[in-house]
């Protein structure tokens, strides 16, 4: 068989890299019966450059993305056989040879594509050997039959093509792993180390980090939904060592206030580094040994960045399930009720006695004050109101009770849109809301533990004050690494979510300053340090990502803290009747609050039947 090839280059802005690419192309063994290359509204000279080649030109009318561009090449092409080349490599003088043998070789296999050479195309330093090295061995490892297909480099039959349907057009990452989800269950994927081209790949941190949270977004989809269907997805990290870094990041936090926990987070690095031996063999042999310790801080970095983008991808999954806000409902009462059975008879024993009462009542006042004041800095960034608004924010406070830190945002964006207040507006109230309760909580913490840095908080409610403004963009720089819009908040509105931030911390601190007083403590001399012991350990117990509501984290601290105005034994006390308030006093007032809404709701209906 003869059959005819069509090379399909699609570009945008690679005039760098495409003259290299083209004349990898026209010096191929088996020449190609026809190149196309598909602009996508380049700015620089790739058009001219592309008309300096025998082949033909496509001009797409709007900058679409990649997806785009390689359907409008496919659409144009004759060929048997679809060649897709990105437009940033130059191909190995034989490979198209080589793709033609095999397509023709092996009927059952319909897609063939190729390794990334272990040098660079152009050599822009040492992040760039990185990716370069690591690009190489992961998919020299996985050479042979396969679920996944990278068409950076890779032929195509056309039959099977037309078969599978075009790339999604709605993507711009990751539209690799979503077509492989189609073409897997119609033909062979070979992975084959007779197609290799060398790559120009990124050459700064900045661009690689979000290049790999953006691809990882769809990455979780595509990997459990592919294993549920009894396929395995081509993976470029080894499980192991993203396993490993995700468990050390959970533990830092823990590790901060605990510092035995250091060393298992020290092993759980060390495992990341040693999770894949043969990578590290072969970035020694090209790089030399001193390059290994460089590789292995930008790949810690990189699989930060992959784990970040998996966790906003399956975010964004979520939030498209109307069964979410029950199940986080249920699932997080049923974790108080563990937690209250564990602590719940010790802090009792010291909340029920006769003399206790007035203290206790204080406690139970200035903690609901605390949780309402938090409401209205939350509120302040809202357009909701009124029972509404109380709905969505408790819900959401219970959301901490589960593991992981997404469970907030997602009952937030959940209950606000069928509120009609749009994704972007919950997303961006939730995260200035975090960002101020944080910071201000830091600053109040210091009342605990005086020292010079109390000048970093300040500097931070300082600039929030301002310059609020600075803020939005911090936010609007992370959501659109996210692919997310954000609204801005006026700078009026983060002024006064600052100031009611700060009072909350400042009112529901008293609560742990009555526990403390009723354990013995000296009134005068433990309100500053029980007001700050609280703030501290909450917002410490925030970060700890692994720990519903910073359990275990909040306590240690909060004891550490008052150990300073009360024996050890009456401080650990007083950490677990506050725990105990605050558990009491939390899913009292959201209980509350939904049935409130609901009878609402309900007596909105029925006066809606009678007057129509």
């Amino acid at each position: 068989m003869n059959p005819t090839v069509s090379v399909i280059i699609p570009n945008h802005n690679y005039a760098r890299t495409l003259r290299r690419c083209l004349e990898s192309v026209y010096a191929q063994t088996h020449p190609p019966d026809e190149v196309i290359v598909v602009d996508d509204r380049s700015t620089d000279d790739s058009r001219d450059i592309a008309r300096g080649f025998p082949c033909r030109l496509i001009e797409n009318t709007v900058n679409g993305g990649v997806s785009v561009s390689r359907n409008a090449g496919a659409a144009a092409a004759t060929g048997d056989v679809l060649f897709f080349l990105d437009s940033d490599e130059a191909l190995a003088p034989d490979a198209l040879a080589n793709a033609v043998d095999i397509l023709d070789r092996h009927p059952e296999i319909g897609c063939v594509h190729g390794l990334i050479a272990p040098e660079p195309l152009i050599d822009d330093g040492p992040v760039e050997w990185y990716r370069t090295l690591h690009s190489y061995w992961w998919r020299r490892r996985a050479v042979g039959l396969g679920q996944t297909a990278f068409f950076a480099q890779a032929a195509i039959r056309r039959s099977v093509f037309e078969a599978a349907g075009p790339f999604d057009e709605s993507l711009r990452d990751s539209e690799d792993l979503e077509y492989s989800e189609r073409l897997a269950p119609i033909t062979r994927i070979l992975l084959t180390e007779r197609i290799v081209a060398a790559h120009d790949e990124v050459s700064r941190l900045g661009p690689l980090l979000a290049e790999q949270f953006r691809r990882s977004q769809l990455l979780a989809r595509t990997v459990f939904g592919a294993r549920r269907k009894g396929r395995a997805s081509l993976t470029a990290n080894r499980p192991l060592g993203i396993l490993a870094v995700a468990a050390a990041t959970a533990s830092t936090p823990l590790a901060v206030l605990r510092p035995p926990v250091a060393a298992l987070t020290a092993l759980l690095l060390a495992v990341f580094a040693l999770a894949d031996p043969g990578q590290l063999r072969l970035v020694a042999r090209y790089k030399g040994a001193r390059f290994v310790p460089f590789f292995l801080g930008v790949s810690l970095l990189v699989h930060l960045a992959l784990l970040a983008g998996a966790a906003v991808g399956v975010l964004r999954t979520v939030l498209r399930r109307r069964w979410l806000t029950p199940l986080v409902v249920l699932a997080a009462l049923a974790g108080l009720g563990f937690a209250l059975r564990r602590d719940g008879p010790a802090a009792l024993a010291v909340l029920a006695r006769p003399e206790a009462l007035p203290l206790c009542l204080a406690a139970v006042s200035a903690n609901l004050a605390g949780l309402l004041i938090g409401m209205l800095a939350w509120r302040v960034l809202v357009p909701i109101g009124g029972l509404t608004a109380g709905r969505i924010f408790f819900l959401g406070q219970l959301g901490k009770y589960l593991p992981g830190r997404v469970w907030g945002v997602v009952t937030h964006v959940d209950l606000g849109r069928r509120s009609g207040v749009p994704a972007e507006q919950m997303v961006t109230a939730y995260l200035v809301s975090i960002a101020l309760t944080i910071v201000s909580g830091a600053l109040v913490g210091l009342l605990a533990t005086p020292g010079w840095w109390i000048a970093v908080p300040v500097a931070g409610l300082a600039v929030c004050l301002v310059r609020p403004q600075l803020l939005n963009r911090v936010i609007a720089r992370v959501a659109r690494l996210a692919k997310r819009s954000v609204t801005p908040v006026p700078p009026g509105r983060m002024r006064l979510a600052v100031s009611l931030a700060l009072l909350s911390w400042l009112v529901s601190g008293l609560h742990l300053w009555a526990v403390a007083v009723l354990l013995g403590a000296d009134p005068g001399s433990s309100a500053a340090v029980s007001i700050g012991a609280f703030a501290l350990a909450t917002v410490a117990g925030s970060l700890s990502i692994i720990a519903p509501d910073g359990w275990g984290v909040r306590e240690v601290a909060i004891s550490t803290a008052l150990a300073t105005v009360l024996p050890w034994s009456a401080a650990g006390m007083a950490a677990v009747a506050s725990r105990l308030v605050c558990v009491l006093v939390e899913v009292t007032v959201s209980l509350l609050v939904v049935a409130l809404s609901r009878t609402v709701r309900s007596g909105d209906r029925h006066v809606q039947a009678v007057h129509p």
